[in-house]
């Protein structure tokens, strides 16, 4: 019993004090104790309000620097200088200066083609004679006339003269200018018409005491007759003769004078017509003989030269029958056909003609 009482300890009132006073509080704010008290006033309702953030500041630190990106390897182009090469290029100014030059015209210049070819003092075989150029001989052209027949060349004997286009080989000829200021060629001696008209027969007068008979009628076999122009002016004096040369070409070689003149001068101006089994060779009118100008040759001398290919001669062949006759400056006949024959191979030919 007296082990359970020294466990059971009762309270002091040093104890129990503190604690009644908590509880009368208690009571008295709960109305218990002094009858309610005053009513306590409602409570402020809660107004929301936006909740506004903090600013913390962080603190600063370096970033760190960024890293390269991998560059790819660009090729390094390496280009080598021709210094001789740029020194000897023309500058900028110069090469402009070049590419704006305008080109030059190209100088007109002919080729003879055949020997012996005469030369005029105007465009066309009615001006007169001022010399002779050969084959192969090359000139400035200068000029032509509206047609481009007659070529003005430089220079023959120091002086400009014309020839025939037909007997030349050309460059550049479409730059030649065309001459205007030609003078007229030389007064031309009218001819007279191959026929007269029948003059009117005269008054019936009283026949004579003694009737003288009547003059024969001109012959018919006159081979000078009605063959037009003046006829037989021009007589066969020497020939023909004939050379070898090969049969490669015909090649006249004529001599036209006139023996009452310091006993055979050179007559000037004269051509032939030359047929071939009744077929024209391509003569010239261009070619045309040369006054007071004589040259030797194998048969003889000769004023007048021309040669024609075998490809223009019927049977490509110079053996043959050939006829022949002259023509005037006018292209008028001056003389009766002749006929001869040529021997194979022996294509020169050479013959005299006279009008004295």
């Amino acid at each position: 019993m007296l082990q359970i009482n020294q466990r059971i300890r009762i309270p002091t009132v040093a104890m129990i004090a503190p604690l009644a006073f908590v509880i009368a509080m208690t009571l008295n704010g709960c109305g218990f104790l002094f009858g309610g008290g005053a009513q306590e006033p409602a409570p402020t309702p809660l107004v929301e309000r936006p909740v506004v953030p903090t600013f913390t500041p962080t603190p600063v630190t370096e970033a760190p620097p960024p890293t390269p990106e991998p560059v790819e390897a660009v090729p390094t182009l390496v280009i080598a200088l021709d210094l001789e090469a740029s020194q000897d290029a023309p500058a900028p100014a110069e090469a402009a200066a070049e590419a704006v030059e305008p080109t030059a015209t190209p100088q007109p210049k002919l080729t003879v083609k055949e020997n012996a070819v005469n030369v005029r003092l105007g465009p066309g075989t009615n001006y007169g004679l001022a010399g002779t150029v050969n084959q192969g001989q090359e000139f400035t052209i200068v000029g032509s006339n509206a047609e481009r027949t007659w070529w003005l060349i430089c220079c023959v004997n120091g002086k400009e003269v014309w020839v025939f286009g037909d007997l030349t080989n050309r460059e550049s000829d479409q730059f030649a200018q065309v001459i205007t200021d030609i003078p007229a060629p030389p007064q031309q001696v009218a001819q007279a018409p191959a026929q007269q008209p029948a003059a009117p027969p005269p008054a019936a007068e009283p026949p004579p005491a003694a009737e003288e008979p009547a003059a024969p009628p001109p012959s018919t076999t006159d081979p000078c007759a009605n063959i037009g122009g003046d006829g037989c002016k021009f007589r066969l004096r020497g020939g023909p003769s004939f050379a070898p040369n090969g049969g490669t070409e015909l090649k006249l070689q004529l001599h036209f004078i006139h023996s009452g003149v310091d006993g055979g001068q050179p007559q000037g101006s004269y051509f032939v017509w030359v047929e071939k089994d009744g077929v024209k060779l391509p003569i010239s009118d261009g070619v045309r003989s040369i006054a007071l100008q004589d040259q030797q040759g194998t048969l003889g001398k000769f004023n007048y030269e021309y040669k024609v290919g075998l490809s223009d001669i019927p049977g490509n062949n110079v053996a043959g029958t050939y006829a022949i006759w002259v023509l005037d400056g006018n292209g008028e006949r001056d003389s009766q056909t002749f006929t001869f024959t040529v021997p194979d191979g022996q294509g020169e030919v050479w013959m005299q003609f006279d009008q004295g």
